[in-house]
């Protein structure tokens, strides 16, 4: 019997005997005095009989037992179905406990995980139980919730049922087509009843509601896995449920908005929304679940596709959704505030007497912006999550709460902040247009994800960064995680280890990357300098010390970048942020503390460079002594002249005041002076740093470049200038978009006149130029200019409820060391690092809060009141909702939130799976292959993916099918030069030397200075 023939009589005979055992239904109920009657939020003015869930589910178990067969998965399907309708009937009549039905619920999809009905994503046993698990939670639960008007849980399963029934004739699976089409036809012979007019004859319960989305998590499970494999499956599954799915998302946030239960009733469902416009239960049944067909049906066309259809379905689905939720959540605020909205008095009464009793508690925000800014702070511990296996995951998580933040609690952002904001998604996003012409798309869907977590990151700092008293939060969580890391360096060097930080002399560890480790310590530094500047003695000298240590401990990695976005950044902070003069009284102390410690400090350098290795460890202890001293006598000294100008009178503090300003002529005269009697030594001394500068040595001989005699920080030696060079060349080559996100190397490895591996400029403005070109530099200006715009905000002293004073001088001067450092360096590729710079440049972008610029920061934060509303944010009869700039930026930024999701999903599941290949090429070469193809299905551009399955093909003795698959990747990146390598390797093995010689050549011309390939084109008898 074919699957078409299997759909026609399952539908017939469960729609004919749900029609038929539902006035049967009926009678029981009156006979038990089973009713729902009217109370509270319930619309409807009598009782109404339950049981109507008795009727679909045996309508649906007869036809299932005679038509479907495969008992296999039969049966443990209709046991849940039993077991769930038994406890929904009993809590319809008795209130079971949601801990009970939860825990009931959980063994039940465990069950259909034992017999083979869950989810089977490759990812192993765990994964896939848990994965089962919360997907049959959220579907029994999503049906339940959405069982709150006449015919919407019944005719949404219909739909969704009716999608798999078709989903089993495509895939030609009788059993799938079956039980989809039974459930279909029982709620369809049960609908008349429940939809009837004037008012429902009969209800379905928790004892439909629950086992009818038991039976609808378990088939669509069984036919998206049969349909596709792993996430795209689950991205199947998530678009056959969408409309429920949604609807469970839009109760949860605005209860969790409220201050209210989400197990509370209510009637801020979907279905009651839409009521509000449309009048009748069944124009909601009708018009929502034709709203599911319609995704449905995308979702069926996009499985016949492929992978990127159904990527791009998900993503719009999603946006829509968001946008949508959105927006009505901004309904009921202004619906709520005109008094047209009803919300159960006693929830609302129990919020506001929660929050009274707590006149200051530390909210969600305030838990999220300290595990964010601990996070980023603690990050070079973990190499700044410099690895995808890091920063993806990471990224993942931090996009699903800014997407949660925005859509509970919608903010106006100011114009410096949308600036930054899209500067970093438009990078992101152009670098992910970029894959298209990019030698490598791979590369360029990696670098262009990087850039979106950055723009994630900010963009989350300025969702939950409100008011001044995050301002404070932020900033000292920051503080004690820098504090942290430093502390674990100092009591290293004491130890009898400190020589495992330092590589050539330079600190390195913990964060493994020499300039980014300095870099961490100056906005540690600027960070602690906040505290320096309060009124209180024992707090400003704390700051000092502490800012004074973070300085001294960036000298120990003797990076000429951090020493340049020093300058830049004291210089920045001192003309913008006002206080400039007590400011600089407090960096004459802590320069006067460096340079007491300056000496044992660069001896451990110096020490490095004449033994030719590493320092000894006494030198070490010694300099981690000076450090503690330097900082401890700063600290003092301020603390002490913080003191006494606090006591002193008015006549004494402008008699400081004045001194302090004939000081500061005095050095600035004395520079001038200085500078111009020794112009004629100044300017040698530069024309021949800038002599090192421009000439490049081959690795190995940058360090033997003179540094003048002088400290390694005032020496132009090095190779920035090539690196510089190829990449202004690579702009020049294509001017207006780029050789492609990530694909400077390209250009490296083909034009540099140095052996040296590297893969990026070592600037974010000619990175972005080079890869992205004059588009992707018209972005990274609007990043630019939203920090100038933020500077600009702070420097007007006037504008209330922005950052002052210490808050100021962090929120300008971690982002300004970030980003001068990262102009002559590679910071911006550290996620954790540049975390730290984003949040604190979230503080200086964010929009002024309602109280005053010197406010108690212990002020309860408003924003997060449970029972606050947000205001309009337009005035008229309607509001802004339906406003079109509103709907506008609603969608764009859904949108954007889905599409970084979509991106970082992807690179997720695809690096999972191709690791999983490698680890699995020497014990099963099979299973190699398996999770490879997997991965390639995810990302077809990925080398390394290729090269995985060509290694688990020459494993299984398969040289042609490997060197098919190699092949293949020269195809989609011709400009690599390993693939023709091991191409040239493999054709050798095969005992083919004329292509070993011309795959080698190839290898060669895109890689000329390799000395590896060098040597394997002499070999090979290639042309060199």
């Amino acid at each position: 019997m074919s699957a078409e023939l299997h759909l026609a009589l399952a539908l017939a005979v469960a729609t004919g005997t749900a029609y038929l055992l539902t006035p049967v239904a009926i009678q029981a109920a009156g006979r038990f005095d089973f009713y729902d009657k009217p109370k509270g939020y319930k619309g409807h003015a009598k009782p109404i009989p339950y049981l109507g869930g008795g009727a679909v589910l045996a309508a649906f178990v007869v036809a299932v037992l005679l038509l479907a067969g495969d008992l296999d998965r039969t049966l443990p399907l209709l046991a849940g179905v039993a077991i769930l309708w038994l406890v929904g009937t009993i809590d319809d009549r008795r209130h079971l406990s949601p801990g009970l039905r939860v825990l009931i619920e959980i063994g039940l999809a465990a069950g259909l995980w034992v017999f083979d009905v869950g989810w089977d994503l490759g990812a192993g046993a765990v994964i896939d139980l848990i994965v089962t698990v919360v997907w049959v939670l959220a579907v029994v639960n999503a049906f339940n919730l959405f069982d709150n008007m006449d015919g919407a849980s019944t005719a949404m399963a219909l739909v969704v049922s009716a999608a798999v029934a078709v989903l089993g004739v495509i895939q030609a699976d009788p059993w799938l087509t079956t039980v989809g089409a039974a459930l279909a036809g029982s709620c369809l012979g049960f609908l008349p009843y429940n939809l009837a007019r004037p008012q429902a004859k009969i209800f379905l319960g928790d004892g439909g509601s629950m086992p009818i989305g038991f039976a609808v998590a378990a088939i669509v499970m069984a036919g998206a896995s049969a349909a596709a494999s792993s996430w795209e499956a689950i991205a199947t599954g998530l678009l056959l449920v969408g409309v429920p799915a949604a609807d469970t998302a839009l109760v949860i946030i605005s209860r969790r908005r409220k201050g209210i239960s989400v197990l509370t009733g209510g009637r801020d469902h979907l279905t009651h929304r839409t009521r509000r416009r449309l009048g009748t239960a069944r124009s909601v049944a009708v018009t929502l679940g034709a709203l599911q067909a319609v995704i449905a049906s995308v979702a069926l066309v996009a499985l016949d596709v492929g992978p990127s259809a159904i990527i791009t379905a998900t993503v719009i689905v999603l946006a829509v959704a968001g946008a949508v939720i959105t927006l009505l959540e901004r309904e009921e605020d202004r619906l709520l505030a005109a008094g047209e909205l009803f919300v159960p008095d006693e929830a609302l009464d129990a919020a506001r007497a929660k929050r009274i009793s707590q006149p200051d508690p530390i909210t969600i925000g305030d838990l999220a912006l300290v595990t964010l800014a601990l996070g980023a702070a603690l990050s070079p511990f973990w190499d700044g999550f410099y690895a995808s296996s890091a920063w993806v995951p990471l990224g993942l998580g931090l996009t699903l709460i800014a997407a949660m933040g925005a859509i509970r609690r919608p903010q106006r952002l100011p114009l410096p902040a949308w600036l930054a904001l899209a500067g970093l998604v438009g990078i992101g996003l152009f670098g992910l247009l970029s894959a298209r012409w990019a030698p490598s798309a791979d590369l360029a869907v990696t670098m262009s994800n990087r850039w979106l977590v950055l723009a994630i990151v900010l963009g989350l700092g300025l969702i939950l960064m409100r008011t001044s008293r995050r301002d404070v939060v932020t900033t000292v969580a920051l503080a004690t995680g820098t504090f942290v890391v430093a502390g674990s360096v100092l009591a290293r060097m004491l130890g009898s280890d400190g020589s495992a930080l330092f590589l050539a002399g330079r600190l390195h560890e913990p964060l493994g990357y020499i300039n980014a480790e300095a870099t961490v310590f100056l906005m540690g530094a600027w960070l602690w300098m906040a505290a320096a500047e309060r009124r209180e003695a024992w707090l400003a000298g704390l700051g000092l010390g502490g800012a004074t240590a973070m300085v001294s401990l960036s000298l120990l990695s003797a990076s000429r970048g951090a020493a340049i976005a020093a300058i830049a950044a004291t210089i920045l902070v001192l003309l913008a942020v006002p206080g400039r003069q007590r400011r600089a009284f407090a960096l004459l102390v802590l320069g006067a503390g460096v340079a007491f410690a300056a000496g044992p400090l660069f001896e451990v350098y110096d020490a490095a460079q004449a033994a030719g290795g590493a320092a000894s460890d006494d030198l070490i202890r010694r300099a981690a002594r000076s450090v503690i001293v330097a900082a401890l006598l700063a600290g003092i000294v301020w603390s002490a002249g913080t003191a006494f100008f606090e006591r002193s009178g008015d006549a004494t503090r402008r008699g400081i005041t004045r001194l302090g300003h004939g000081l500061l002529w005095v050095a600035v005269a004395g520079a001038v002076i200085g500078g111009l009697a020794t112009a004629g030594p100044i300017s040698d001394r530069i024309s021949r740093q800038w002599t090192a500068f421009s000439d490049v040595a081959q690795p190995g001989e940058a360090a033997a470049v003179a540094a003048d005699g002088g400290s390694r920080l005032v020496s132009g030696s090095g190779n920035r200038h090539e690196y510089w060079r190829v990449a202004w060349d690579a702009f020049q080559d294509r001017p207006l978009q780029g050789v492609g996100a990530g694909n400077f190397e390209r250009s490296w490895f083909a034009n540099r006149t140095i052996t040296e591996d590297v893969r990026q400029p070592h600037s974010i403005e000619l990175q972005v130029l080079s890869e992205e070109g004059l588009i992707g530099g018209a972005l990274l200006l609007l990043l630019l200019g939203g920090f100038a715009l933020g500077v600009a905000r702070v420097h007007r002293v006037a504008v209330p409820g922005l950052p002052s004073g210490g808050v100021a001088v962090a929120a300008v001067g971690v982002p300004a060391t970030w980003l001068a450092h990262t102009s002559v360096d590679w910071q911006h590729l550290i996620p954790g690092t540049n975390a730290v710079a984003l949040v604190m440049l979230a503080v200086l972008l964010r929009q002024p809060d309602r109280t005053t610029a010197d406010a108690t920061p212990l002020i309860p934060d408003a924003a997060d009141d449970p029972v606050a509303t947000t205001p309009p944010l337009a005035p008229g009869p309607v509001g802004a909702l339906l406003h079109p700039a509103t709907l506008a930026g609603a969608i764009v930024i859904a949108l954007v939130v889905a599409t970084v999701g979509a991106t970082l999903t992807r690179q997720a599941f695809a690096d999972h799976y191709r690791e999983a290949a490698f680890q699995a090429i020497n014990r099963d070469a099979a299973l190699a292959i398996v999770q490879a193809d997997r991965a390639l299905r995810l990302n077809g551009d990925a080398t390394r993916s290729y090269y995985a399955k060509a290694a688990a093909l020459a494993r299984m003795n398969r040289g042609r099918d490997a060197a098919a698959v190699l092949r293949e990747a020269t195809r989609r990146d011709p400009t690599n030069p390993v693939t023709w390598a091991l191409l040239g390797d493999l054709a050798t093995r095969r005992g083919q030397p004329s292509a070993a010689q011309r795959f080698y050549a190839r290898a060669l011309s895109l890689n000329p200075l390799d000395p590896g390939l060098q040597a394997l084109a002499g070999r090979s008898g290639a042309p060199r």
